[in-house]
């Protein structure tokens, strides 16, 4: 079931029906057959067959089901989902876009945790995002860590810093994110035999960047993002008198998520080096 209760209004619907379909101007555009097998995949199986223009017969549908949140999520999901738009990203990049200028009013956003997208709660707005959507976990976690436990102790932090992020805890997120860049760079150290066994971030940002393991100008961010990591200490938060916002967490989840996308990268042409 829905963890969301998804109220859409009709002018709403209208603007996702015509994401749905796309024009001459759109960024994707489906036939009708391509349309039935959409609401398919997004498990309406019941749609049935296209009857009439296509953009009518989908908002039908729509409206049909609009106080279904379950089936709404499903769509909303299945309208982001990369298995859509298999050699099209720029166009889901554009369809996306549009959705959360859509959703924003109605307090949603689609974000995207390890390429798949998740629908998540925000304060309704008149404007359109500011913020992009956030950077895909192209890698699991389990496959930069030497251990299997210690990889599922981080994966788990990384999902309470995506849900402190979503439910509106921005400090608690910076946090867990902070911890969750120390941990994997410590394992990766550790068992490239390197870093004489420091556990300091900031000495572990250092040495991926020496040893290319991450990008320059991503380790650059990694050092801010050990700064703000660091409001764990009570202390240091008064003395500085700041406090984290959401987009800063957005920032901060983009430096672990590249971070974590080259680290996957760089322990990938290891192997393949070594075999």
């Amino acid at each position: 079931m829905s963890d969301h209760v998804i109220e859409l209004d009709d002018n709403v619907l209208a603007g996702i029906a015509a994401l749905i379909c796309g024009d001459d101007v759109s960024p994707y555009y489906r036939r009708g057959f391509e349309i039935e097998k959409f609401f398919k995949a997004a498990g309406w199986p019941d749609a049935g067959e296209l009857d009439g223009y296509r953009k009518d017969w989908t908002l039908e549908q729509l409206q049909k089901h609009q106080h279904d949140s379950e089936r709404m999520e499903r769509v909303l999901l299945r309208l982001a989902d990369p298995r859509e738009y298999i050699g099209e990203d720029e166009a889901r990049t554009e369809v996306v876009r549009q959705l959360n200028e859509l959703l924003a009013v109605e307090g949603y956003q689609v974000d995207y945790l390890r390429g798949r997208p998740r629908l998540v709660e925000h304060e309704p707005s008149m404007t359109r995002p500011s913020k992009t959507t956030p950077l895909e976990l192209t890698a699991s976690i389990a496959d930069i860590v030497h251990d299997a436990e210690f990889g599922r102790q981080l994966q788990s932090r990384l999902d309470e810093a995506y849900l402190c992020w979503t439910e509106g805890a921005p400090t608690a997120a910076i946090i867990m994110l902070g911890s969750v860049l120390e941990g994997v760079l410590y394992d990766v150290a550790k068992n490239k035999h390197e870093g004489q066994g420091t556990d300091r971030l900031e000495k572990l940002i250092d040495l991926a960047e020496e040893r290319g393991w991450i990008a320059k100008d991503v380790t650059e961010y990694a050092h801010v993002l050990r700064g703000h990591r660091n409001l764990v200490h009570p202390k240091k938060q008064w003395a500085n008198s700041y406090s984290p916002e959401h987009d800063t967490v957005h920032i901060a989840w983009q430096v672990v998520v590249a971070a974590l996308n080259d680290l996957a990268a760089a322990t990938g042409d290891q192997a393949r080096t070594t075999a």
